[in-house]
């Protein structure tokens, strides 16, 4: 039963979340992460130039994605797994 009540609850639903007796999130907002700091953050490491292997690997992955998409199709029936967890769908 927890386990469904956990998968199914919806944000608004969460005052504050405890680990081990401290509060790391409350009324809407995380109490250890600065949010605008690690947005911040982000940005300048994405502002970056890609290395050589990372320009490599996306090569890769772009040429290799037809195939793996060929590989899965039909493989997932959206229509008879409504709502996405199988825990509660119609199937």
């Amino acid at each position: 039963m927890l386990d469904a009540v956990i998968q199914r609850a919806k944000v608004a639903g969460v005052r504050a979340v405890l680990v081990a007796g401290d509060v790391i999130y409350q009324d809407g907002g995380f109490t250890r992460v600065d949010r605008d700091a690690a947005l911040r953050q982000l940005s300048q490491m994405l502002r970056r130039d890609l290395t050589q292997e990372e320009q490599e690997r996306r090569r890769l992955a772009k040429s290799i994605l037809p195939h793996v998409k060929a590989f899965y199709e039909g493989y997932w029936d959206a229509a008879a797994h409504e709502p996405f967890y199988r825990q509660s769908s119609r199937q």
